[in-house]
């Protein structure tokens, strides 16, 4: 019998250049936070998921359609939740999206995935906000391609810089692949783009022949202020990818998300994904629970988000030491906190966990090592009764290391 092989360096021959250039999956598990108050990652309230209007939902499905429910399906869809989800986006969203430009995915992640796979090769180069989601990283450094940062204002990706980038990329020979953007209450920042700038990306996308990937997880979950029209539905162009979700309102369990753009991409999207169908059974449940549940469930989660947002904001402002700032996000889930230079946020994190309390380092949401000082908190998980004393643990650990980092300088 061949002796087992324990060490991953000894599996380095039989791996592809995209394996090689993979590294260790960061894990992600609810349970493995429940023993701590936890603003680390983006769980929806667990009290709030839906479990009777699933259940509900099930029931008529088995009843109903039991023979398609439980079959394989097609690779962009079954047409009752491509239409569910068109009805959704013409309602809420102000998108009308012909079913032959949309398709499902496993979760927004899956739609990067495949995007990923579809436009970029090694070399090649993403424009990307800085700092921005996680989940983005693994599939462009497995696709060998460069990220280049563009950082963000109050007012959404900093246009001008964004130009700058541009012109550079394609002074450079190669052009960009696609402009990545989180408009709608970015993660991690918690920052909203302006109509304005959404306009902006859009017209230098044009200019400077690219492509813009949209993604809108957040973007059910405001809680002040208006609506603004996607940038989907600003471009006349077709450019525009645009991905959503319901891991954040219906359930994260199934995995659930989709992804609209020009029919041809979406046909050529499809050739990629080869898993017998999206969660066929739970697309079937999906397109029953939506057009009856959705607005009423997704009301009641507007509450209790925006009612976290508030006393995150409150204890915030209690408790933190002179020094630190934070953003003031309309909707989603985050806050970006920023403490002042020389605070290692990375390494401070064992000590919060030892006192109870995590939280997302800023370095973690950054492809070029800034963000020591930075700090992204979700307000969505943690019980209301436990935000105000985690963020005051939290408090005293950054005043401690502020009166430590500072007292040797």
């Amino acid at each position: 019998m061949p002796q087992l092989l324990q060490d991953v360096t000894r599996f380095d021959r039989y791996l592809s250049s995209r394996g090689r250039r993979a590294a260790d999956a960061t894990i992600t598990d609810p349970q493995a936070s429940a023993g701590y108050i936890s603003f680390i990652y983006g769980f929806p309230d667990s009290a709030s998921l839906p479990a009777e209007s699933v259940l509900d939902a099930t029931r008529t499905v088995l009843t109903d359609d039991p023979e398609w429910s439980l079959q394989y399906g097609s690779s962009v869809g079954v047409t009752v939740v491509l239409d569910a989800i068109r009805e959704k986006l013409a309602r809420d969203q102000g998108m009308t999206v012909p079913r032959e430009r949309l398709m499902m995915t496993a979760g927004s992640s899956q739609g990067i995935q495949l995007l990923v796979q579809l436009l970029v090769d090694p070399g090649d180069v993403i424009i990307a906000e800085s700092p921005t989601f996680l989940g983005f990283f693994d599939d462009v450094q497995n696709a060998g391609a460069t990220i280049a940062g563009v950082p963000l204002t109050e007012d959404g990706i900093d246009v001008a810089a964004l130009e700058r980038t541009l012109a550079d990329v394609q002074a450079a020979g190669t052009g960009a692949r696609f402009i990545y953007t989180l408009p709608n209450f970015q993660n991690p920042t918690g920052v909203t783009a302006t109509e304005a700038t959404r306009r902006r990306v859009v017209e230098l996308a044009r200019e400077y022949d690219t492509l813009i990937v949209e993604d809108d997880a957040y973007f059910d979950l405001r809680f002040d202020g208006e609506r603004l029209p996607t940038i989907y539905s600003l471009d006349q162009d077709e450019r525009t990818f645009y991905l959503g979700t319901l891991s954040k309102t219906l359930a994260a369990g199934f995995r659930l998300g989709w992804l609209a753009g020009p029919s041809p991409m979406i046909r050529r999207l499809a050739s990629l994904k080869t898993d017998g169908g999206t969660n066929i059974f739970g697309s079937y449940i999906a397109a029953e629970w939506l057009p009856r549940e959705f607005e009423s469930h997704v009301s009641q989660l507007r509450e209790i988000y925006g009612r976290r947002r508030d006393l995150m904001l409150a204890a915030l402002e209690q408790h933190m030491p002179e020094g630190v700032t934070w953003t003031r996000p309309d909707g989603g889930f985050f806050i970006w906190a920023t403490l002042p230079d020389g605070i290692d946020t990375g390494a401070m994190l064992a000590q919060a966990r030892e006192l109870g309390v995590e939280y997302l380092p800023g370095t973690i949401c950054y492809f070029d090592d800034e963000g020591h000082a930075q700090i992204r908190l979700s307000f969505s998980y943690a019980r209301d009764e436990q935000i105000e004393p985690g963020i005051e643990i939290l408090a005293n650990l950054v005043a401690s290391e502020m009166r430590e980092t500072f007292a040797a300088t």
